[in-house]
């Protein structure tokens, strides 16, 4: 162990053993009473090992945007969370403008704890949690710190052989680590059931253009991606549809040059993109729309077929790709879906009206 590990785990310690004799007898006698209650405590399996949870956490730090998303559909308020990146706020004190996507279901002022790449441990000692939620890809080198300040669990939701990323790999893990099983099957029912509302309402576009592609930008426009295992694509190919990749690109991600775009043959392409401004809201700043317009400006692509007939949509790879990942982040795709694809199908009619004026004016008149 470096010099520096140690000091730092020893400076942890100190501070943990200070806040703890700052607090009132009563609490402690709490925490002991809850501790000794062994038929409340339970051993939980994630990335780590096993971890031994008591009760019901109440002061839960979530440390990315995907276990903040599980919490929240499984009902529990975080009291700290650690945004993609560096948010540099000390407090979400108005989650809902500061937390995209996911800020509108917060209801408490959680802690701002850094990034998820670089979660602030002094901060997460000032907060004091009772359990210390994370993902093994993320946090996986912080863990000895972590868990010197509160029972730490570690979660995958990528554990096929094809590493495809859902959230129900890993929610019964987290549920039983916060004592919300119960919840689980819930959240699976519901899920399926808006799979099945989402198939019914998209059978249109899915018998006329049943091929998708899906890629994500940065909006410069200078890292470009197939991303088929994406959250959209999952849910795509849950519903039905056949997500295509460009030819001799097997892998979940590969980076492609924007020449073979106009080559891949597909029905549908969703353009996820996101800000080279990483810092900002992506609900304010809407990267989408200015690819839309970058993509409209490029000869080689506002070319394609497919964009004149209206079937390439632009969407925001933060919630679309993956960065949020959950019940609620499915939910929110799956009800943007219907109004974002259907309108394909009504472009694909009037251009078909449009064509058979052009050939037969007159038949086109008296048919009108």
């Amino acid at each position: 162990m470096s010099k520096l590990r140690r000091l730092l785990i020893t400076g942890i310690c100190i501070v943990t053993l200070i806040v703890a004799c700052d607090r009132p007898p009563n609490s402690l006698k709490s925490d002991l009473a809850t501790s000794t209650n062994s038929e409340s405590c339970r051993l939980v399996s994630h990335e780590m090992g096993e971890t031994e949870v008591c009760g019901q956490p109440q002061k839960v730090a979530a440390l990315s945007p995907h276990i903040l998303d599980i919490i929240l559909a499984l009902g529990v308020q975080p009291a700290g969370f650690a945004q993609s990146v560096n948010s540099k706020l000390q407090t979400y004190d108005n989650p809902a403008s500061q937390i995209p996507y996911l800020g509108k279901w917060v209801t408490t002022k959680p802690m701002a704890l850094g990034s998820v790449r670089s979660p602030s441990l002094e901060r997460l000692t000032q907060l004091q949690p009772d359990l210390i939620l994370g993902e093994d890809v993320a946090h996986e080198d912080e863990y000895p710190l972590l868990t010197q300040i509160a029972p730490t669990l570690l979660f995958s939701d990528a554990q096929n052989p094809d590493e495809i990323q859902s959230w129900q790999q890993n929610i019964e893990g987290i549920a039983r680590a916060l004592g919300r099983e119960e919840r689980v099957q819930d959240l699976l029912t519901a899920h399926d059931r808006q799979i099945a509302q989402a198939r019914t309402a998209l059978q249109p576009v899915l018998q006329a253009y049943p091929r998708v592609l899906v890629i994500a930008s940065n909006l410069r426009a200078t890292d470009l991606e197939s991303q088929p295992e994406s959250t959209v694509g999952r849910l795509l190919r849950e519903i039905g549809f056949k997500i295509v990749r460009p030819p001799g690109f097997a892998d979940s991600r590969a980076t492609i040059s924007w020449e073979i775009v106009p080559k891949i043959e597909t029905d549908l392409i969703i353009v996820m993109t996101w800000s080279d401004d990483l810092a900002l809201n992506p609900e304010d700043t809407m990267p989408e729309a200015a690819m839309q317009e970058k993509w409209a400006q490029n000869p080689l692509l506002n070319s394609m077929p497919v964009f004149h007939q209206g079937r390439v949509f632009f969407v925001d790879y933060y919630l679309w790709s993956g960065v949020t990942r959950g019940p609620v982040t499915d939910q929110l795709i799956l009800e943007a879906l219907p109004d974002l694809l259907l309108d394909s199908v009504k472009k694909a009619g009037g251009a078909e009206e449009a064509e058979e004026a052009a050939l037969c004016p007159l038949c086109f008149k008296k048919n009108a």
